[in-house]
């Protein structure tokens, strides 16, 4: 077991200072230790203090981690700023605020050769509630250093998977020659920051020195995370009356209808789910809002996952389908043609109206949306994740009885669905991310299938696995469909 506490730089820099007028680099552990404390509640009357404040300490107890990170260049920023207004001179000089002036200001940072930053603990252990509360913390961290500086952070109860621009930066003796003294924390920092801030302090005045050497470069990683879809295309909805979560069969089986229309003949058997048995189908999935304090349920979009065994040509067919439909020649030209070329514009859900698609949309777009529109928040982290669980409910191949135990059932299920096989499968009583679906709505569920066990799991995996994973029957309508725990 181990920690990891992955930082991306979303403008690809780091503006942050040491002394007042030195880049920082790599970033300093105490400067994300803070950013954690400002994200956690800070109010011992409302929700969530106690289990912030408790993961916090531990963090503080913790040790110091070693800090994976690229090269970086040194940059600076000249400009002018306008004066506090308690420090205003005679002579004002601002058109913009009156009776106020500006003054000369220089900002320093770095361009790092890699967006990424990884704290890395490789030998502590984490239990899930002190997970949680990392993930759900390191979730609302806006920016690391100066506001400029916007960030992403992830928590994974594993070693980050290291990149061949990073090097480690790993504690030593305090006086170890070649040596850098970074801000670190300690144990009693975190109520030492709340004091500060509650007297109106910054958080830079209170400080321990760390002492850092930089390692030799880190090994890539040669043998990448199993994954068993290639590509996974977002299509967000429109915004309009919500849609709940447990009709999301109704829209798979359109989005999958409509997609095969859009795909030129002869459709690749992959797509059409016929003829290709043996092989991964092309999975039709909703993206659900679920997993954090306010999730509603409700249906945020829609995504096709295109299999990594799929050959080429067919690929390009199916992605052609998807995003460029001007020959419409499938079985249903009527669907086609209302939807129109370009890429897919809607879904006609019968009775249940029409559901109007947003361009989809790429990584890099994602990230600045919502979140259960990000690619990632499906396939997890980069290197992949080993533990997962399930937002809709898992539909067993088989009845299970004295011959079969369930969690034997969803453990082949993974297997067949082309994933490693599971370390450890837990059966749950419902679902565990906030707002997933117990079950889907009666009358969405194939007559054929409405007599199948479904359950809700967790799954542990032997290694890193990347997703959309899913399992079981209907899966490639979205249902078993899993999310990794490092995301929520």
């Amino acid at each position: 077991m181990a920690l990891s506490i992955t930082v991306r730089l979303r403008e690809g820099r780091y503006d942050a200072a040491v002394g007042g007028n030195q880049p920082e680099w790599p970033p300093h552990p105490a400067r994300l230790f803070a950013a954690l404390v400002a994200s956690a509640e800070n109010d011992p009357d409302e929700e969530g203090f106690t289990a912030d404040t408790a993961a916090l300490r531990w963090l503080e107890q913790a040790g110091l981690p070693v800090i994976w990170a690229g090269d970086a260049l040194p940059t600076q920023t000249n400009g002018y700023a306008v004066t506090n207004a308690t420090h205003t001179p005679r002579k004002a000089g601002s058109q913009l605020w009156p009776g106020r002036t500006n003054r000369a200001s220089r900002r320093v940072g770095v361009l790092p050769s890699d967006d990424e930053v990884a704290f890395v603990w490789p030998d502590v252990v984490a239990d899930d509630a002190v997970l949680w509360r990392l993930t759900r913390l390191a979730r609302r961290v806006p920016y690391l250093g100066r506001s400029t500086s916007t960030v992403q952070i992830e928590v994974a109860d594993e070693v980050a998977q290291p990149k061949a621009a990073w090097t480690a930066w790993r504690p030593v003796a305090l006086g170890t020659p070649g040596s850098s003294i970074l801000r670190v924390p300690y144990v009693g920092y975190r109520d030492d920051l709340q004091a500060l801030y509650e007297a109106g302090q910054d958080s830079w005045e209170l400080s321990r020195a760390g002492a850092y050497a930089l390692d030799l470069p880190v090994d890539p990683v040669v043998e990448p995370a199993p994954r068993a879809f290639r590509d996974l295309v977002v299509f967000p909805l429109e915004r309009g009356v919500p849609l709940s979560g447990n009709g999301f069969l109704t829209v798979t089986e359109v989005l999958r209808r409509t997609v095969i229309s859009r795909v030129a003949d002869p459709v690749p058997a992959q797509a059409s789910g016929h003829g290709a048995d043996d092989r991964r189908h092309v999975a039709f999935l909703p993206l659900l809002d679920v997993g954090h304090r306010h999730a509603r349920g409700h249906v945020l979009g829609v995504a096709v996952a295109i299999p990594s065994d799929m050959p080429d040509n067919d690929r390009v067919a199916v992605l052609r389908g998807l995003l460029d439909s001007t020959d419409p020649a499938g079985p249903d030209r009527r669907a086609a043609e209302n939807d129109g070329p370009g890429p897919i514009r809607q879904l006609r859900l019968g009775s249940a109206g029409l559901l109007r698609l947003a361009d989809p949309v790429d990584a890099a777009e994602a990230r600045t949306g919502t979140w259960g529109l990000w690619p990632g928040r499906w396939t997890g982290p980069e290197g992949g994740a080993r533990r997962w669980t399930t937002v809709t409910p898992v539909m067993l191949d088989h009845y299970p009885g004295r011959r079969y135990a369930v969690e034997d059932l969803l453990a082949a299920g993974f297997v067949r669905a082309g994933y490693p096989e599971p370390e450890t499968v837990t059966v749950l009583e419902g679902p565990l991310p906030q707002a997933s679906v117990p079950r889907p709505r009666r009358g969405t569920i194939p007559e054929k299938w409405d007599r199948r066990p479904l359950v809700h799991c967790r799954v542990k995996f032997s290694q890193p696995v990347q997703g959309p994973v899913i399992a079981g029957a209907l899966r490639y309508l979205g249902c078993g469909l899993l999310v990794p725990e490092v995301a929520w």
